[in-house]
């Protein structure tokens, strides 16, 4: 499960069918459930970031799906029919949980930007008087691979860098977990000020002291 991330670059360089693409953001540090963020489509009139919210409402309850587990997407009522309504969501980081509850922050080695591959959906919300429609988007988890599984079992699936126009155009079928990025991670503990999500400023991505070790 992936329910915390950061997106701290002003600015990202991104490749798509050969083409650059550079992309603007607002640096956040404590990205949560629910929020208003920038992902990644493909439009009619090209590849461009677009704000969505993180989650899309259950059919069945209040809860929002906030992941969806990618071996199971092509199977699952929820998921299958957003197969051609696929996103990436950038980031340079994501937070997991010790069992002690202290946070830490999972980034690339080289500090590097990455993109998840995501699904959306559009969400009627009652208005006045017209129903109004909102974006709303979850991401895809995979195993943990052997960096992060000490931690946690699952982690975003990261969409292997030159493969990011395969995962908005081409589609997925069977063949999504072949596409994953395994390169290591790196982690380090941060403040337990991440654990509330109102708090979004930048010292929350600083290495905070080890309290506890893990075994």
């Amino acid at each position: 499960m992936c329910a915390r991330y950061t997106l701290t670059l002003e600015q990202a360089r991104l490749v798509i069918a050969g083409l650059v693409h550079i992309f603007a953001f607002a640096p956040r540090y404590n990205i949560g459930p629910a929020q208003r963020v920038p992902v990644i489509l493909d439009t009619a009139e090209g590849v461009k970031a677009v704000e969505m919210r993180w989650g899309i409402p259950s059919a069945w309850s209040k809860t929002l799906h906030i992941n969806a587990q990618a071996e199971n997407i092509h199977k699952t009522t929820t998921f299958k029919p957003l197969l051609g309504q696929r996103c990436l969501v950038p980031m340079d980081g994501f937070y997991e949980w010790k069992p002690d509850k202290s946070p830490v922050r999972f980034v690339r080695r080289r500090r590097e930007f990455f993109c998840v591959a995501g699904l959306w959906k559009e969400v009627e919300k009652p208005g006045i008087d017209l129903p109004l429609a909102e974006k709303c988007f979850v991401l895809l988890t995979t195993a943990a691979n052997p960096s992060v599984a000490p931690i946690h079992d699952r982690m975003p699936f990261i969409v292997r860098d030159g493969h990011h126009d395969w995962w908005l155009r081409e589609g997925l079928k069977d063949t999504v977990l072949n596409f994953a990025d395994e390169t290591p991670l790196d982690w380090y503990p941060v403040s337990r000020e991440v654990n509330n999500v109102r708090n979004d400023r930048p010292d929350l991505i600083r290495p905070a002291p080890m309290e506890r070790e893990l075994f």
